[in-house]
């Protein structure tokens, strides 16, 4: 129950960030450098505000299991204001089996421009406005804090202008984030241009170099101070070698380089990994797409009507703590994973409360979650 709280929680937190995010085929586009297309896509500074997202994941081990997971629908944010929280209305499953267990999970979240809302179950609850009033305030305040940082450089930032900054605000070294992605992948084939969500696409496929990779993502890693744990080059090397296929097919808008879609297959030989216990499976395959359709056309979120009190879904989950009495002082949910439920969220709320307008104690308010 704390794990469902402390996910939709993070969810409306990565979502105050801005993003910097078959047809039939043809010969047009196919000679276009395909390096040339990859970098362009992810330096891209194109503000995407809007959108119709989707993305699904599928997996499989062998006769040992499998899962399918998805989450799609649209979301519209502010162009004028890419630190506004985005609305939204995305649905999402989840089923599989493994180990003589199933799993079928099919739920929602819709974002409203002063409340949000829980599908579950084929009931709505709502998280409540005073709740969300207060959590959409601290969430924009750290974003537009982020944003105050980077003065200097364009809204929509780069990919490694993102990194740095994230970097930084971790008291990370930023000069990490010195590599450049479009290294990561190889082999490439411009494929030609295809339709991509509604639009002309180039169509770039080759291989992730895993080891190039894992590489640059281990060095960020170790420049934040404090982080938890030690990156192990041994077992960097053994993830690496583990990978026996990493493609990818990447759909980069034919007109402004917006990423449309990318394909990603991975097969993991586990018997690779020496410290790994052994398992009777010769291969672990993997599947994710991640899609954007209608980019920057505008998107209607509608609240849903006659929506439950999320006290009632927490109840029906464990009862693991409730969000508090709605009809008194407002809360949030616990946000710290404490099985008790509100111990955090209480210090959160009083911090904010305290920090009223000041984005910096806003954001040091974190730390109590």
């Amino acid at each position: 129950m704390t794990r469902t709280r402390s996910l939709f929680a993070a969810a409306l937190l990565a979502l105050a960030v801005p993003a910097a995010i078959a047809g039939c085929g043809s010969d047009d586009g196919g000679d276009e450098d395909p390096q040339a297309v990859i970098d362009a896509t992810f330096n891209n500074d194109e503000q995407v505000s809007s959108g119709v997202l989707d993305i699904s994941i599928d997996a499989s081990a062998g006769d040992q299991g499998s899962f399918t997971a998805s989450l799609s629908g649209p979301f519209q944010g502010d162009p004028d204001n890419p630190t506004a929280l985005p609305q939204l209305d995305w649905d999402g499953s989840l089923s599989g089996e493994g180990a003589g267990q199933s799993v079928d999970f099919e739920g929602g979240i819709v974002v409203s421009e002063d409340n949000a809302f829980v599908e579950y179950g084929g009931e709505t609850y709502e998280v409540g406005a005073e709740t969300f009033a207060q959590f959409k305030e601290a969430a924009e305040a750290s974003a537009a804090q982020a944003e105050d940082s980077a003065e200097g450089e364009d809204a929509a930032a780069s990919f490694q202008e993102g990194c740095e900054q994230a970097i930084e605000a971790q008291g990370g070294d930023p000069a990490a984030c010195d590599f450049d992605i479009g290294s990561w992948f190889t082999d490439l084939t411009n494929e030609g241009t295809e339709d991509a969500g509604g639009t002309d696409s180039v169509h770039i496929s080759g291989n992730v170099d895993v080891a190039t990779m894992l590489d640059d993502i281990s060095g960020l890693a170790t420049s934040v101070p404090n982080a938890q744990g030690q990156v192990d080059e041994a077992q960097i090397d053994q993830a690496a070698e583990a990978i026996s296929e990493a493609s990818f097919d990447l759909y980069s808008g034919a007109d402004d380089d917006i990423l449309r879609q990318l394909d990603l297959n991975v097969s993991i030989d586990p018997s690779a990994v020496e410290s790994a216990t052994p398992v009777p499976v010769e291969s672990v395959d993997l599947g994710l797409s991640i899609g954007i359709s209608d980019v920057n056309e505008d998107q209607t979120i509608e609240a849903p009507s006659d929506a439950l009190p999320l006290e009632d879904l927490l109840g029906q989950l464990g009862g693991l703590g409730a969000l508090g009495g709605l009809g008194g002082a407002p809360t949030v949910p616990d946000l710290g994973g404490g099985a008790g439920g509100g111990g955090n969220s209480d210090a959160y709320l009083e911090c904010i409360a305290e920090a009223g307008s000041d984005p910096d104690a806003a954001q040091a308010c974190l730390d109590q979650l």
